[in-house]
């Protein structure tokens, strides 16, 4: 088990820094959703224009595969919009994404997107939080090629955790969070989100959330 003892508050940083965020490949790779309507979008855009206007099935495919790129640049920019970049300043105790600020205590949820490449034997992690309503930030915990955050990255984000409200969402029909794995995939509590932090688990390691 990892020390989740916080660090000297000396050694955090003054005023706005800037937390490290989730890079082009994460936002579809570690983002399901977004991998899915890349490949959907494009082919049932090429699929409906051959039909509607009577020409070959080729041609379909030639639309499909033009589509690719405005597809891919409009799923991108609305994960930015979604998850701007983020900063947090420790000595008000407040994060701040896009135009939005909100105190540390108010982060309430927290949720881990996970892909792993068996090819390369790496597992990507991406980190997303935030307060109800707004605003979230997202942080790249493990990339492509296994590359974790800097230390002082690290230090700042873990710091974040252990002074949010963060916790699992339940429903009136599951008030006890048994089935909160199956019913949030990807939320974790406080102290898993810390030691996912401060440990970013490799593809070796057991899996603290369901894969999608």
């Amino acid at each position: 088990m990892t020390d989740t003892s916080a660090p000297n508050p000396a050694t955090l940083p003054s005023g706005w820094v800037r937390l490290d965020r989730a890079g082009w490949w994460s936002t579809f790779a570690a983002t399901p959703l977004n991998g899915i309507l890349l490949g959907i979008l494009p082919i049932n855009l090429g699929t409906t224009l051959a039909q509607s206007f009577d020409i070959s099935i080729w041609w379909g495919f030639l639309i499909a595969l033009g589509a690719v790129v405005p597809v891919f640049l409009v799923l991108y920019l609305v994960q930015q919009l979604r998850y701007p970049q983020a900063s947090v300043n420790f000595d008000t105790n407040e994060l701040r994404a896009g135009r939005r600020v909100v105190p540390l205590a108010e982060i309430i949820w927290a949720r881990l997107d996970m892909f792993d490449r068996q090819r390369a034997h790496t597992r990507m992690l991406t980190l997303r939080f935030g307060a109800e309503g707004g605003p979230r930030a997202s942080v790249r915990l493990r990339g492509r090629s296994g590359q974790t955050l800097r230390a002082a990255v690290t230090d700042c984000v873990a710091e974040i955790i252990r002074r949010s409200s963060i916790v699992v969402p339940s429903t009136p029909n599951d008030p006890s969070g048994r089935f909160a794995r199956y019913n949030f995939p990807g939320s974790l509590g406080r102290s898993d989100v810390l030691e996912v932090v401060l440990n970013p688990p490799t593809i070796d390691d057991p899996t603290p959330v369901l894969i999608s």
